[in-house]
């Protein structure tokens, strides 16, 4: 019996250990690394929202992988060297990685100085645009002032394109070596209200600046699905009169939070919830959290939303039974083979137990019966050697099971009776016990 404890004791061991481990891996934090430009807004918004995370005890912690701009984060989530990165719509985006959150919307903005009159981005032709470079766009705004071109049937070369800091933006327009400023980001930002307001400013007794409109936007949209047809819409920089003075056509694209493809749907879906839960608090330090938005999760999207984001958006996550189901169903299985196994283990311990037991008894009748015919003090002798070997194996724990009353009772009767039983037919038989050598047991 004691070694059936034992076994049993360490059986279930064994699988309070597996369900401590498990419980473990289940509670601990799951790590995500996130690509994003370094320097930027979408950086210090990660850090903040990372904090947050930490301070509530959240089952989401953000490791920030930083990047040179949106192109390299595109290409480091693409290589598999981050699990979400922060990406421009305009950008080859990664193929293993969907939308978990819009993160902004991003106009292009064409604003030429006070005195100017372009009516169309095709009268810049033979002309330099400035290009306003900050830490987030590279080489990806002249790419995009390219791809304005194209639609234009405008070669390369034919605008002659240049890159402008914000800081030396004064300077190049008091010198006049450019014609217009080519702006990329949230309209309401400092990135683009900033140069705008330069702009104005660099000629304010000649008049408003001039925003130059982008007319066939919906066509470019069209052939560019990373794009999309916007307006810059009359007084968005204020001013009076206002600044433009009536809608303005132009291109934008969007700013997004993508997710691997084969990041799990749950760990994607409570990031998307938290983000959304917790922007509140991060916008009083990056007001640019305030242009966080949900993804449309229509099947037909061309820049598809991430299964994981959809399911919470759509309010179709799954509860921890539908997703652990199987696991529960397949550990339900296993327990129960175990526990069959250990019960039969049990019962053939007891069965071969009282199958000795049986044996005693029955050999212990045997000598009973052989007691009163036997026909020498020698068997006699012998018949009470045998009885004693009866006694000894029924009081150890490793020959026996644990007897009942009754079953001890029984057996103790009979060595008795066993041993009454030589006793008389010794009286009978007149003699006295004699000596036995071993080798005649």
């Amino acid at each position: 019996m004691w070694r059936l404890s034992l076994l049993i004791l360490a059986a279930a061991a064994g699988l309070v250990a597996v369900a401590t481990i498990g419980f473990y891996f289940y509670e601990r934090p799951t790590t995500l690394r996130v690509a994003v430009p370094h320097g930027s807004e979408y950086q210090k918004l990660l850090v903040i929202l990372n904090q947050e995370f930490v301070r509530s005890h959240e089952d989401i912690r953000l490791r920030i992988v930083p990047t040179t701009d949106e192109t390299a984060a595109s290409k480091t989530i693409s290589e598999d060297h981050a699990d979400l990165a922060v990406v421009r719509s305009d950008i080859p985006m990664p193929t293993n990685a969907a939308t978990a959150l819009i993160l902004a919307h991003y106009s292009v903005v064409i604003v030429a100085p006070p005195g100017k009159t372009f009516a169309n981005f095709s009268e810049l032709k033979g002309r330099t645009i400035g290009v306003v470079e900050t830490e987030m766009s590279g080489e990806a705004n002249r790419r995009l002032l390219q791809t304005i071109e194209s639609q234009y049937s405008i070669g390369p070369g034919e605008i002659k394109a240049i890159g402008v800091a914000p800081n030396n933006l004064a300077k190049f327009l008091r010198g006049r070596q450019i014609d217009a400023l080519f702006v990329f980001g949230p309209f309401d930002s400092p990135q683009v209200s900033g140069p705008v307001k330069i702009v104005s400013e660099s000629g304010a007794a000649s008049g408003a600046p001039v925003f130059v409109p982008i007319l066939e936007a919906s066509a470019l949209a069209e052939r560019f699905p990373g794009l999309d047809a916007t307006q810059i819409l009359r007084g968005a920089f204020g001013g009076s009169p206002s600044r433009p003075p009536e809608n303005i056509s132009t291109i934008g694209a969007t700013v997004r939070l993508v997710a691997r493809n084969d990041l799990d749907n749950s760990t994607v879906g409570e990031t998307t919830r938290l983000i959304l839960a917790d922007r509140a608090l991060a916008a009083a330090t990056v007001p640019i959290t305030n242009h966080i938005e949900a993804p449309s999760t229509d099947k037909g999207e061309v820049l598809p939303t991430h299964p994981g984001a959809a399911a919470f958006l759509d309010g179709e996550e799954e509860t921890f039974f539908d997703k652990y189901s199987d696991m529960i169903y397949i550990g339900a299985m296993v327990a129960s083979v175990l526990i069959s196994g250990l019960a039969t283990l049990a019962s053939r311990l007891t069965v071969s137990g009282f199958a000795r037991f049986d044996q005693l008894m029955e050999k212990a009748l045997t000598i009973l019966k052989s007691g009163r015919k036997a026909d020498s003090l020698e068997t006699l002798a012998k018949l009470e050697i045998q009885i004693d070997e009866i006694l000894t194996r029924s009081l150890a724990a490793a020959e026996m099971p644990k007897l009942d009353n009754h079953q001890l009772a029984a057996l103790t009767l009979a060595v008795q009776q066993a041993r009454l039983a030589i006793a008389d037919r010794r009286s009978e038989l007149g003699g006295r016990l004699p000596s036995v050598r071993p080798h005649d047991r």
